[in-house]
């Protein structure tokens, strides 16, 4: 059936948009440290950076077949760890409060 097909993901693990996934969580960690130092316009590279590569990996994903259970995971756990990464950040720096 098509809804089986469409919901059926792969068990690979190296594959460009996962390995695009480990890049956008490989960000995260200098996007929190320049948000902490007060660096606002590296940090907002840094997160165009990774938001594109958030729209390439869902786009080869889809286009390439490569549909994979840990880029399921991936996915959605980098943009948690942004907004986390954010708060965080512009709590550190009392922009937001605790």
């Amino acid at each position: 059936m098509a809804g089986e097909s469409a919901g059926a993901a792969e068990s690979r693990i190296w594959t460009i948009p996962n390995l695009l996934s480990m890049l956008r969580l490989a960000l995260v960690p200098p996007f929190l440290m320049l948000i902490v130092v007060g660096d606002y316009v590296a940090a907002l590279v840094v997160l165009v950076v990774a938001s594109f590569t958030d729209l390439l990996d869902g786009y080869l994903a889809r286009r390439l077949h490569q549909v994979t259970r840990l880029g399921q995971l991936l996915d959605p756990a980098a943009d948690r760890l942004y907004i986390f990464a954010a708060l965080v950040g512009l709590a550190a720096n009392e922009l937001v409060p605790w």
